[in-house]
């Protein structure tokens, strides 16, 4: 066999082989959940001055008196393309007591109709406080179409006012994430 004639048949092998690698990450994506930190939002205009971007966090400013913001994450489809998956919510957050609140809302946005639908709430509240991040999965599955819909998941960042003393409430959001329903 000449080299001459194997050297065709070795760049048709490397340019298949060269196709799957490129291939491959495509279809690992195609199954991927979706997840973001929470210091990649946008923060409602309102917001100038009450939200610390700290690392990978979003979290109110410290102090004592009674504070919100709303912050906004995108969500894309990084499922299989046919933007029909079903997702639960999670995040990561801190909420050290009764006087704040981290609340995550997954909304779709209709592409026709521009309605907008609430699908799954997410309250730290509904969970006990901890001065740590902890990471709450809700357990009811949400369908999505990317076709009909986009997705946004909505966060209240929420400080009550405490009394003299007490421990001011300080919600941090960590991550969000939508993981596909098995």
């Amino acid at each position: 066999m000449s080299t001459h004639s194997s050297l065709p048949r070795r760049a048709r092998l490397g340019a298949a082989l060269a196709l799957i690698a490129l291939a491959v990450p495509g279809l690992a994506l195609a199954s991927s959940n979706w997840s973001s930190v929470g210091s990649t939002g946008t923060p409602d205009e309102l917001c100038a001055g009450r939200v610390s971007f700290n690392n990978n966090d979003a979290g109110l400013v410290s102090g004592a008196t009674a504070l919100g913001c709303t912050i906004r994450y995108q969500v894309h489809d990084t499922w299989d393309g046919t933007g029909l998956p079903g997702v639960y919510l999670g995040a990561r957050f801190t909420d050290n007591g009764i006087y704040s609140e981290v609340r995550a809302r997954l909304r779709a946005h209709n592409t026709a109709t521009g309605v907008l639908t609430t699908l799954a709430t997410l309250s730290s509240n509904s969970y006990a406080p901890a001065a740590t991040p902890q990471t709450r999965y809700l357990t009811n599955c949400v369908a999505l179409n990317f076709n009909a819909n986009s997705y946004f998941i909505e966060v209240d960042l929420v400080r009550t006012a405490s009394p003299v003393g007490a421990i001011p409430g300080l919600p941090v959001l960590g991550q969000l994430r939508l993981l596909r329903c098995q």
